[in-house]
């Protein structure tokens, strides 16, 4: 279990668990380091690149960089796992400003990565004391870690409140309920996920609580509603357990067939099982459900199957596809090896997200082989223009 709760925490932070812009090109806007609140969208620190370009500007000249901008860097060092960098930092920008609660937070977090607990609760007592009720997830976790299971009774509540919509804070409180093997709190349990909002809480979920929300099915599949069962199922399409995903989703509905988490949970499960335009079905029943969000699982589909029928379904809901800076690399290298797919090339090439485009060698390279297939359309030269200062620059 303490494998699990540390895994937990690190994803959370190596994301940058602490919301405003949520693309990484934050990253470059060093006059709002110091504004810590606006960092604290794990999408911000998605893009490994863009995470260690900062990084290395940072290295090369840290006496460019005040005390009260060092958060953004430090929260890059936890994503690449140096936890001795990452403390230094967020060391740095505690002396300078001791009463932000984020930094509070993060300390404790590098503690408990250091497995210092004891050091580690003390900085989330005092986050929590200066009002940050989120930190209780973390503060349960190093009272488990520190076996004193006992204190968490006190912020049992809070716990309780926060496991509605988020995933972690459910599984730790999960893992509450059942730290006493002979004499597990099934009561606890049982409330605990009849509860939990499963939309929210899959929004706030990583690969590590996904991972920990599976083997707690596993272990007792008996307390799982249609509703909540769908956290489980997307944790067992995560390490490709399909046939254990394909009964959690088909569960969830029979009881609501118009559940859109379980819709789009299907569509991967047919994908990946071979059946691209029954994928295809799910996902579009989704989105006319509500769930715009599954416009962009449509694009994803159609990198995926390569199969032009699956973009001509989804394209008349571009405007609600989320295009993150790899899938417009996705469909860039789709466009450079068809004859014409200059509608997929100017699409990708337009709207946010483009500027890592430029920065990657291989991408640039693909755009290049596109802008020779598709340059005398007039919506190339501007391309073209970025392509150039992108190449003078190097």
């Amino acid at each position: 279990m303490k494998k699990i709760i540390l895994a937990i925490l690190a994803a959370a932070f190596a994301a940058g668990a602490f919301a405003q812009d949520n693309t990484p090109a934050m990253l470059k806007k060093k006059e709002l380091f110091s504004k810590t609140e606006l960092f604290e969208n794990p999408a911000i620190f998605s893009n490994a690149q863009a995470n260690a370009e900062l990084l290395k500007d940072y290295e090369a000249n840290p006496g460019a960089y005040k005390a009260d901008q060092l958060m953004p860097i430090a929260t890059c060092y936890l994503a690449f796992g140096d936890i001795p960098k990452a403390r230094a930092t967020v060391e740095a920008f505690l002396k300078n400003s001791p009463k932000n609660i984020r930094a509070i937070r993060m300390m404790g977090t590098v503690c408990l990565l250091e497995k210092k607990a004891d050091e580690a609760i003390k900085y989330f007592k005092e986050a929590f004391d200066a009002g940050d009720e989120r930190v209780v997830t973390f503060l349960a976790s190093a009272y488990m870690l520190a076996q004193k299971d006992s204190e968490i009774a006190q912020y049992l509540p809070v716990l309780k409140k926060l496991a509605k919509e988020n995933l972690e804070a459910l599984n730790i409180a999960v893992f509450y309920a059942l730290r006493d093997s002979k004499n597990p709190d099934l009561k606890l349990k049982k409330e605990l996920i009849e509860n939990v909002d499963a939309k929210k809480a899959m929004q706030s979920a990583t690969p590590e609580s996904l991972s920990a929300v599976l083997r707690i099915y596993l272990s007792d599949r008996s307390a799982w509603t249609p509703q909540a069962i769908v956290l489980p199922a997307r944790g067992a399409a995560l390490v490709e357990a399909w046939p254990i995903a394909l009964e959690a989703y088909k569960k969830a509905l029979a009881a609501d067939p118009k559940n859109p988490i379980a819709l789009r949970g299907m569509g991967l499960v047919s994908y990946r099982t071979g059946d691209v335009m029954g994928a295809a079905d799910y996902i579009k029943k989704a989105y006319d459900n509500g769930d715009k969000d599954a416009a962009t699982d449509g694009m994803e589909l159609f990198l995926l199957s390569k199969n032009i029928g699956i973009w001509n379904a989804f394209k008349p809901y571009i405007k609600d596809v989320s295009f993150t800076p790899q899938l417009r690399a996705g469909l860039v290298q789709y466009a450079s090896r068809q004859s014409d797919a200059s509608e997929i090339f100017f699409i990708a090439m337009d709207g946010d997200n483009t500027e890592l485009l430029y920065k990657d060698a291989a991408v640039l390279a693909l755009i290049e082989e596109c802008l020779k297939k598709y340059g005398s359309d007039p919506r190339a030269a501007e391309i073209a223009k970025k392509v150039a200062a992108e190449k003078s620059a190097k």
